[in-house]
């Protein structure tokens, strides 16, 4: 057998190979079902000799078969699949972008392939789709291998196929989109499961799927495991293959902490009932330099005022219990900020002509030093239509100054 060791210089030579067009491979005619042992590799040797060797070209007819786990059709990822063969898999970066379908078996003749390791992640480069890649069979199924958060080994499980049960996207992704498909960045959405260990997924912004919002259910997802320098990272295929439809488990059901610079991102909203002085973003004097959400109805004098910082509305009606938590600060005289609970309100409107349950919590004393709510027990408002609201009153003579943050619901 005939590979040798491939320095920098070789890679880049060949990375910068013209790309082709490429057209569906066709199965062999017959299948070819196997080669001679002496020309057949697993997908672990190959894992096994790039730990030993670093870069590896190959000159002679060498194959390896495997299932492919991922392909590049619905945009997430571009010229590369997952290949798995039993219980190891690798990644294949190819030289043109492909036809080549989930559940096809294939045939790759690694003549001219590079095994090299990209970012941490071990792969196979420079695979030419009609020269080295003969597909077998299609159709063929892949279980994936079902695993917990804490169970997922990079050295074990890198490119594999895995499914994750129990889990749901924490509360801070709500009302998000995978990717922005705007701009067409990738983006990070974390998730965790029901013991409170979080992950996330990377999503590309040429993704078909990448503007659909976040699932807010629980439930599992069927993922590709893989990695940033290190960094644990999972791969969705699909976003049917998430199916966070059931309801959510223990874990964050709501956070709002301004970091943003958004006052009414996630769904949150003011309303105003009397004056105009209103909810806004504040940073000046923060207790940790960031942004917190503040409203004061003085400007040269006091003016009378009425506003509502309202939630978006929380489906708390499959929950066993609730809590909420927040941080507060005020400064100067005038009524004291009051935190009420109403599962009646529609989210819009004035929040007077609706049933509301003032909540008990501990306040600031004053000074704008901030103190933490405690936890307030939710646990009699389990509806599929809870909003939590921040009343805030001033007068004509008077008014204090409040400061919000870190507003936290967990079920």
């Amino acid at each position: 057998m005939n590979m040798k060791i491939i320095n920098k210089y070789a890679l880049l030579f060949l990375a910068l190979l013209p790309l082709l067009e490429s057209c569906k491979k066709e199965p062999d005619t017959p299948p070819v079902k196997k080669l001679s042992d002496g020309d057949i590799v697993t997908i672990d040797t190959l894992r096994a000799w790039q730990a030993q060797y670093g870069s590896l070209v190959f000159e002679d007819s060498i194959s390896v078969f495997g299932i492919v786990s991922m392909d590049e059709n619905n945009g997430n990822i571009y010229k590369n699949i997952y290949l798995q063969d039993g219980d190891a898999a690798i990644n294949v970066r190819l030289t043109r972008s492909s036809n080549l379908q989930q559940g096809d078996s294939v045939r790759i003749a690694l003549n001219g392939a590079i095994l090299s390791e990209f970012s941490g992640v071990v792969q196979l480069d420079n695979v030419d789709t009609d020269k080295n890649i003969i597909v077998q069979k299609s159709d063929v199924a892949l279980a994936p291998l079902v695993l917990t958060i804490p169970e997922i080994d990079l050295s074990i499980h890198e490119s594999r196929l895995i499914q994750l049960n129990d889990v749901q996207f924490k509360a801070s992704e709500f009302n998000k989109t995978f990717a922005d498909v705007v701009n067409q960045y990738a983006q990070n959405r974390y998730f965790e499961d029901f013991d409170g260990n979080s992950l996330y997924i990377r999503t590309s912004g040429f993704a078909d799927f990448a503007g659909d919002t976040l699932p807010t259910g629980s439930g599992s997802m069927v993922c590709i495991v893989s990695e940033y320098n290190g960094d644990l990272q999972l791969i969705l295929r699909s976003p049917e293959e998430s199916k966070l439809e059931g309801p959510r488990g223990p874990g964050e059901f709501l956070v709002k902490d301004f970091n943003d610079d958004d006052l009414t991102s996630g769904g949150w909203t003011v309303q105003q009932v009397i004056g105009s002085h209103e909810w806004e973003i504040g940073t000046l004097g923060s207790w940790e330099d960031k942004p917190y959400g503040v409203i004061s109805n003085y400007d040269g004098g006091n003016t009378a005022c009425e506003s509502w910082f309202v939630s978006p509305s929380m489906d708390l009606s499959l929950s066993e219990s609730a809590s909420l938590s927040f941080d507060n600060a005020y400064n100067y005289s005038g009524d004291p900020l009051k935190i009420l609970v109403s599962t009646d309100y529609p989210g819009t409107g004035n929040p007077n002509d609706y049933s509301w349950t003032e909540l008990s919590a501990t306040w600031s004393s004053g000074d704008f030093e901030f103190v933490n709510s405690g936890l307030i027990d939710l646990s009699a408002y389990l509806s599929n239509n809870v909003h939590i609201a921040f009343k805030y009153v001033g007068t004509d003579s008077s008014g204090r100054t409040w400061e919000i943050d870190n507003i936290i619901i967990n079920g």
